[in-house]
């Protein structure tokens, strides 16, 4: 009888260990090398940026994290984040991944969790956000990429009106009748 009391009782605390809400949004900007979030190649305003994030814990905890970025270009993102498992009693797991407002599954193997992403829409000065919400089972971490590709710039409107009046008026020049003059 006592068995089961402790078997339902280890059962609830873990039921309540994973259901719990997770805790407060932790906020990692882009910062200097080492720090959880940095720019590997490129700058800001480079038409190519390529960026590491990472978080490790040393205990069980629940845990949402939100990685910022402006960039003062449109553009395409893509990346990667895993996890690894190796043992069952220091995992990591990824719940929901976040990107701009976009839910995506981290699928889960045997030895971990891992997706890779591309084509996602990157706007222009606004605060781009990468979240990451999941829960530790003691000690463990996860880390991922993000790579940025600038979008072509599109010529303004004025310069399409201007290529298009020299399109016509090339056609009309071109299908104007040639008129040939004969005297008696």
């Amino acid at each position: 009888m006592l068995s089961k009391k402790l078997i339902l009782g280890g059962a609830v605390s873990a039921l309540a260990f994973v259901c719990a809400p997770a805790a407060n949004a932790t906020d990692f900007p882009v910062g200097p090398p080492g720090s959880n979030f940095f720019i590997t190649s490129g700058t800001p305003t480079s038409d190519s940026i390529t960026a590491i994030f990472y978080n490790s814990f040393t205990s069980s905890t629940n845990f949402d994290d939100r990685f910022l970025f402006t960039i003062p270009q449109n553009g395409t993102g893509s990346g990667s984040i895993s996890t690894s498992f190796s043992d069952p009693n220091n995992s990591l797991v990824i719940d929901d991944l976040i990107i701009n407002g976009v839910h995506y599954v981290v699928p889960t193997t045997s030895s971990g969790q891992s997706i890779s992403l591309g084509g996602i829409n990157i706007v222009a000065n606004v605060q781009n956000v990468i979240e990451v919400i999941g829960h530790t089972i003691g000690a463990n971490g996860y880390s991922g990429t993000a790579t940025f590709t600038a979008a072509p710039e599109v010529p303004e409107a004025a310069t399409w009106m201007m290529m298009l009046s020299g399109f016509g008026m090339m056609g009309a020049f071109m299908r104007r009748r040639r008129v040939s003059l004969t005297f008696a």
